[in-house]
């Protein structure tokens, strides 16, 4: 039984910001190494299918919107999980605590013009045991101005360490 409120604290409090990069996620490392290789901030039409190919299906580029993000491309194994938001306004594509704490994360890449690395529970369409593994990178709209973020997402189980969900329900009766 404690293992459960573990897991229930951990799913809670399951959020971390990274700046050091150290992706655990092969995918993301090559996003990342594409993206940089690019140099400073690329701009949105510098990734051609064929340097995307690797993570295309993870990739969900955002563009500001007045005072939101729109979801302007997604990926085919991110809406596969999350269902399909592609054209969406974040208010409109999840719910409001979702929305807030995605904006913040999508802001603070443009204020600071730097990648970030983040590791978070899936805190809705009852998806909380899985975990995302995300890069966030700024990138210049086709005026090159820093107006949209790239963000290639990875998704894992997040239940309790060494532990299936099974396992932590079998020990629960």
């Amino acid at each position: 039984m404690t293992e459960i409120c573990d897991w229930s604290e951990r799913l809670n409090s399951s959020y971390t910001k990274d700046e050091s990069l150290a992706f655990e996620t092969p995918v993301l490392t090559e996003a990342y190494n594409a993206w940089e290789r690019l140099g400073g901030i690329p701009s949105r039409c510098q990734f051609t299918p064929r340097l995307s190919k690797a993570f295309l299906g993870n990739l969900v580029i955002f563009e500001r919107h007045e005072s939101t993000f729109r979801i302007r491309l997604m990926g085919t194994r991110i809406s596969c999980v999350l269902g399909e938001m592609q054209g969406k306004l974040l208010p409109d594509a999840v719910p409001p605590e979702v929305a807030a704490r995605w904006q913040t994360d999508l802001s603070e890449v443009i204020a600071n013009r730097k990648p970030l690395r983040a590791v978070k529970t899936v805190a809705f369409n009852d998806l909380h045991y899985l975990e995302a593994e995300l890069f966030l990178a700024p990138l210049l709209d086709s005026r090159g101005e820093l107006t949209m973020v790239f963000a290639v997402v990875a998704f894992r189980m997040g239940v309790a360490p060494n532990h299936q969900l099974g396992d932590l329900i079998a020990a629960s009766r």
